[in-house]
């Protein structure tokens, strides 16, 4: 019931694309159209399937027909089968084989428009790992801390892409296979390891919000790897890549903490809510300064160097308890990023909690009377 009801309060607060051009049946078995693409997607689709009702009538209509009408009856021997009936068997291969070539033409028209991207399309670049999307804008913009919205539980990315504009994808997954699927697009590709896939869709209507899933079963949260795109006018998409261009040195650090646990998918396996149980790591709440048990014996003291091996090497100490299979974040998080962790991860308790809003309170007048000082000299 938690999982639903966190669907139906994201529903309720994000506006999804609307399914209003689509008929009672495609509504039942489709959802929203949002692309150019699914369009023609959606007319081979149904293309396919009405040919499937119709020779399902025809060849199931006759075959319950002869069952009733040739049924075994007591003292009437079984008519002999007959054995060969040239034009009915040339009729029989013929006409569906020139129905799989129109289908096949008509398919394959339609993969190569899904494949081959315009050449003014904007490149972003996705990077997949468990249990969470990125994307790497040509600006370097990143979502900001309140551009995360809860879905099942847990904190997804949105991001931006312009309306009416072509977008080429770029793909690569840091650990397994995922697979990256717009439904409102129909559009899924693979994504792999140690390899790039593409994949390109141009949004329809600014305002619509589309979930992206991971389709390929990839560990036991993957249900959770998700994310939300929103589409913008082409002016407010540039103007949201121009506002989430990051600068670490106007955050506060816990702040920068927070975003970075979030942005580099901490939250997919580490909670920071008291009420929350553990999820695949340990909590955050209340962790910092505590003793944990090793597996193969020993303790540790979660501290500074803690922490810092075990963001680079996280199968040098792991918590009993907790399974062995996060990743490196080696060159992903620089120095200051590790130390942001550090600020936002002390602020996890009822006096961390205190700490921070007395600390930010200061620095944040700091920080105004330095640029009032500045103001004043120009």
């Amino acid at each position: 019931m938690n999982a639903l009801n966190h669907i139906a309060s994201t529903l309720a607060a994000n506006p999804m694309a609307s399914n209003a051009d689509l008929n009672l049946l495609e509504r039942l078995m489709l959802s929203a159209r949002s692309s150019d693409y699914a369009a023609t997607h959606d007319m081979v689709y149904m293309v396919i399937f009405w040919l499937s009702v119709a020779f399902f009538v025809v060849v199931m209509g006759p075959y319950a027909y002869f069952i009733v009408k040739y049924r075994r009856k007591p003292g009437v021997p079984a008519q002999r089968s007959v054995s060969h009936n040239t034009p009915l068997e040339l009729a029989w291969s013929i006409f569906p084989l020139m129905l799989l070539c129109v289908l096949f033409f008509l398919g394959f028209e339609v993969f190569i428009d899904g494949q081959v991207a315009p050449a003014d399309a904007e490149t972003i670049n996705v990077h997949a790992k468990k249990w969470n999307w990125s994307l790497g804008y040509d600006n370097g913009a990143l979502p900001k801390s309140e551009d995360y919205v809860n879905l099942v539980g847990t904190s997804v990315p949105v991001f931006a892409i312009p309306a009416g504009k072509p977008i080429r994808l770029v793909l690569e997954s840091e650990d397994v296979i995922h697979s990256f699927y717009v439904p409102n697009f129909r559009k899924k590709i693979d994504v792999f390891p140690n390899r790039y896939t593409t994949m390109w869709f141009q949004a329809g209507n600014a305002g619509e919000r589309h979930y992206v899933f991971c389709a390929e079963y990839c560990g036991d949260q993957h249900s959770q790897m998700a994310a939300m795109l929103d589409t913008l006018s082409p002016e407010d998409y540039d103007k949201w890549k121009t506002d989430h261009v990051l600068n670490p040195k106007d955050m506060f650090p816990a702040d920068y903490g927070a975003f970075l646990y979030k942005q580099q998918g901490c939250n997919a396996c580490h909670t920071v809510d008291r009420a929350k149980s553990a999820g695949t790591g340990p909590p955050w709440w209340g962790i910092w300064g505590r003793t944990e048990n090793i597996e193969g014996g020993g303790q540790i003291t979660v501290d500074e160097n803690y922490v810092r091996e075990s963001i680079y090497t996280p199968a040098a100490k792991i918590v009993q308890g907790f399974p062995n299979q996060m990743n490196s974040f080696q060159g992903l998080i620089d120095p200051e990023g590790i130390s942001a962790i550090f600020a936002y991860m002390q602020t996890l308790s009822d006096e961390g909690q205190a700490k921070y809003e007395k600390d930010k309170a200061a620095w944040e007048a700091a920080k105004k009377a330095a640029e009032e000082a500045k103001a004043a000299q120009n």
